[in-house]
């Protein structure tokens, strides 16, 4: 099942999006991106439960 997750559907002026079928990849670069751009943290469940089945 593949699922995205994007900036803009988390409330953030931002035009990141990812969409992956691997919820660890999808968690693993959400992650990457809140910590190297926005400078912060977010838990593997805060990504998943933002994440959309598309």
């Amino acid at each position: 099942m593949t699922k995205e997750i994007s900036c803009r559907a988390a409330g953030v002026d931002c035009d990141f999006m990812v969409r992956s079928e691997n919820e660890e990849e999808l968690v693993s670069v959400a992650q990457q991106h809140v910590k190297n751009i926005h400078h912060g943290k977010i838990s593997k469940a805060d990504v998943l439960k933002t994440a959309m089945e598309v």
